[in-house]
């Protein structure tokens, strides 16, 4: 189903798409510390589709995404952080790519657990809020 959309790319700068999808994956990570599960998954188009780091089914609804983040933001003293990452626009579409890598951090009991991930997001303009339309997350090799 189309979502939609602001206008066509070409009558807007390519820029603020980008800084509007970057305030939107910082806003992502802000939440996940915080352990901030509506504002999370209000991020999200209700069509989108998470490809968690830490679970192998794909979320492709907002009760599936839920059911995933319960379990994840439960992880005592839970924190994200990003680390580089780099964005393109797609002048057609006006959809913006975010690929890049975060670091995970939470307690189990007396130890802490780190978890070195790549992600890759896609964002796109809906009813004048950037939400997250694709999330896929996999922990680095080695």
């Amino acid at each position: 189903m189309p979502h939609p959309t602001s206008p066509p790319l070409t009558e807007r700068d390519a820029e603020f798409c980008i800084n509007a999808a970057t305030r939107t994956l910082e806003r992502w990570a802000i939440a996940v510390t915080r352990g901030e599960k509506e504002t999370l998954l209000s991020l999200y188009a209700e069509d989108a589709i998470l490809v968690p780091t830490v679970a192998d089914d794909v979320r492709e609804n907002r009760q599936q995404r839920q059911a995933y983040f319960d379990g994840f933001l439960a992880n005592e003293a839970l924190a994200c952080e990003l680390g580089e990452y780099s964005p393109r626009v797609s002048r057609k579409l006006g959809t913006v790519v975010i690929g890049g890598h975060y670091t995970f951090e939470y307690r189990v009991a007396d130890e802490t657990v780190t978890i070195p991930a790549r992600f890759l997001f896609t964002f796109e303009e809906i009813l004048g809020e950037w939400k997250i339309t694709g999330h896929h997350s996999s922990r680095l090799a080695g």
